[in-house]
C-alpha cells in the first residue's frame, strides 16, 4: 500500500538502530503506526503495542499485528457453505440495483452528485456492498470481530490499488488512470504466527502513553502540516463506514477526526516534550525527517532531556525527494535516532 511516509525501504535500518532484545518478549511500542509495516518487522521477537489515531490504521494493524494466526471463520463457512473471501469477491458480480447507490458510490465516484471519481462505479459499489455484509455479519453473530478485521483490512489494504489518485487521497485525477478501472478484490492476507499477545490502540498518542510500558518507544509522527487524515480520508471513511458530512470537491471529512497537532508548527515541540516525559520506556527510537517542523537539533536537544548523553546514537540516511520539476534534484535526510532512559 503506497502510504507516506512508509518505512518499507528503511525497516533494515531501524532493526539495526533498536537495542536488541536480552530476553525474548521484550516489548516494542510502535505509537504512531500507520500501515504498521515497522511493528510487523519486529512480531517474531518482540510483544507488539500498536497505535494509530485513525481508525483505518487501527484495523489494519489489528489484522496484521495482532491476530497470531488466519482465521479459521468455521461459523461462517458453515452458514455460507463457502470461503468468506470468495463470497465477499463475487459480490462484484451481482446485478446493479438503484439501492446499490450506497454512501461510497454516491460521495466517491462519478454515480454521485458531485461525480467525484475517486473510484470506478463498479468498485465504489463493490466497497458499499462489502461494508454493508461486513457489518451484518457482525451484528449477527456470523463473524468474529478478528475476523471482521481481518476481512476490512483485506478490503482496506486493495482500495489504494484501484484508486484514481496520484499518491493520496487529497484529490482525485481528472482521468481515469488504467489500473483504477481494475476490478477491486479483497486480500487474503498471510498472517505471521507470534507467540505474543499483541496490543493494538486507536487513541491520541499523547494519551496512551501515560497508561502503557516497556522496553522500546519507536516514534514516528507526522513530519509537517499535512494530515494524514486528509491524506486518507477515503479510506477512513470506508473502515468507520459512519456516512460523515463530506466537504469540498475532495470530499474530506468535515468532522475532522484523526487530525494530529503533530502537524502543526506552534504546537509540535511541546507535544513531543510531553510524550517523552511520560513514557515510561528504556529505550527511546525516533524515526524524522530534515523538512519536518522541528529541526535535528531540537530533537536532539528534546531527547537528551530525557535520556543519557553517553547513549545516543544517529543515523543519517539521504534519499531523493520526489521531483516537482526536471531540474529538481533536492535531497532530504531521514534520521533515527537513539537514547537509553
Amino acid at each position: 500500500m503506497r502510504y507516506i511516509g512508509s518505512k518499507v525501504n528503511l525497516l533494515d535500518e531501524i532493526r539495526e538502530i533498536v537495542p536488541a532484545p536480552k530476553t525474548r518478549g521484550e516489548t516494542f511500542c510502535d505509537l504512531f503506526a500507520g500501515t504498521g509495516v515497522v511493528g510487523h518487522s519486529f512480531k517474531q521477537t518482540h510483544k507488539l503495542i500498536c497505535n494509530d489515531i485513525l481508525y483505518f490504521s487501527f484495523v489494519v494493524n489489528y489484522a496484521l499485528n495482532s491476530l497470531t494466526e488466519t482465521p479459521t471463520f468455521i461459523t461462517t463457512k458453515s452458514i455460507l457453505k463457502c470461503d468468506p473471501v470468495d463470497y465477499l469477491n463475487q459480490l462484484h458480480s451481482l446485478p446493479t440495483d438503484p439501492t446499490d447507490l450506497d454512501f461510497i458510490c454516491h460521495e466517491f465516484s462519478p454515480a454521485g452528485p458531485t461525480s467525484r471519481k475517486y473510484l470506478s462505479v463498479s468498485n465504489a459499489l463493490f466497497i458499499d456492498r462489502v461494508r454493508r455484509t461486513l457489518n451484518e455479519w457482525r451484528f449477527e453473530g456470523v463473524i468474529t470481530n478478528a475476523e471482521f478485521y481481518y476481512l476490512l483490512a483485506g478490503l482496506i489494504l486493495e482500495i489504494p490499488s484501484v484508486s484514481n489518485i496520484a499518491g493520496t487521497y487529497g484529490a482525485f485525477l481528472k482521468h481515469w488512470d488504467k489500473r483504477a478501472l481494475k476490478p477491486l478484490q479483497i486480500r487474503r492476507l498471510q498472517i505471521m504466527p507470534t507467540e505474543f499477545h499483541n496490543e493494538v490502540f486507536n487513541e491520541d498518542a499523547n494519551s496512551l502513553i501515560s497508561k502503557i510500558s516497556g522496553d522500546v518507544l519507536y516514534l514516528d509522527t507526522p513530519y509537517n502540516g499535512r494530515q494524514y487524515s486528509s491524506n486518507y480520508h477515503l479510506l477512513e471513511t470506508v473502515a468507520r463506514y459512519d456516512r460523515p458530512i463530506l466537504g469540498g470537491v475532495t470530499g474530506t471529512r468535515a468532522d475532522g477526526l484523526g487530525s494530529s497537532d503533530y502537524c502543526r508548527a506552534t504546537k509540535v515541540h511541546g507535544l513531543y516534550d510531553e510524550l517523552l516525559s511520560n513514557a515510561d520506556f528504556t529505550s527511546l527510537v525516533v524515526s524524522y525527517s530534515s523538512d519536518g517542523l522541528l529541526s535535528k537539533e531540537q530533537l536532539i536537544d528534546l531527547l537528551l532531556k530525557h535520556g543519557s548523553a553517553d547513549s545516543l546514537v544517529i543515523k543519517e540516511i539521504p534519499y531523493r525527494r520526489y521531483k516537482r520539476t526536471a531540474n529538481d534534484d533536492r535531497t532530504l535526510t531521514e534520521f533515527l535516532f537513539r537514547v537509553s532512559r
